[in-house]
């Protein structure tokens, strides 16, 4: 396997930061300026690694059909989001303001998807153990979200992950994913259903 030591240090900063912000509420406070700090450490270390952005995804090659391929997926979320929410399922209130979303769709979901899809994608393209990338990747997205201590949002993201894990592997580009994050993840947090 390629840079071994690359994919160690990511492991272990995808599965120290989650606890540290779990046990510290001060972490937890400025969780989203950490995840960005932690995605501009991880893009530094890639790099240093001479790992191309046509690597991680970030190309305009399959642009339309990345964007495409997700549009089916968007739909289908938000069929779900709508139910889920006419059964009643909304856990929380949502208070997020403005300022939050703009963070969220600017850098939160792009930075994620980065992280999770890109990077993993990277070590998956020549690997012979496919299913290893799509189950760690999203054990790893999934795992990050342990900090709201909510199972649902966890169980979710690790399905949600998994998915968007294959569309992006028919593509290579972060496009699509990133556009389909940002959809669900706003409708899901602005009508109460994950935290």
């Amino acid at each position: 396997m390629k840079n071994k030591f690359l994919l160690i240090f990511i492991l272990v900063l995808y599965i120290v930061i989650p606890i540290l912000i779990l046990y510290n509420k001060f972490l937890y406070d400025i969780k989203f300026y950490l995840l960005t700090v932690i995605g501009l450490i991880v893009f530094l270390f890639m790099k240093l690694y001479k790992v191309s952005n046509k690597e991680l995804g970030i190309t305009k090659n399959n642009y339309y059909s990345s964007i495409k391929r997700n549009f089916v997926l968007i739909l289908i979320c938000l069929i779900a989001i709508i139910i889920l929410k006419l059964f009643h399922i909304d856990k929380y209130n949502p208070n997020e303001t403005i300022v939050f979303y703009i963070f969220y769709i600017l850098i939160s979901c792009p930075m994620q998807e980065f992280l999770y899809r890109g990077v993993f994608g990277y070590f998956d393209i020549n690997s012979k153990y496919n299913y290893l990338w799509i189950v760690l990747s999203s054990f790893c997205y999934s795992f990050m979200h342990i900090i709201y201590k909510d199972i649902l949002t966890c169980v979710l993201t690790f399905f949600v992950g998994v998915i968007w894990y294959l569309l992006y592997k028919k593509d290579y580009n972060l496009c699509g994913v990133t556009l389909s994050h940002i959809v669900l993840g706003i409708f899901t947090i602005a009508l109460g259903i994950v935290n």
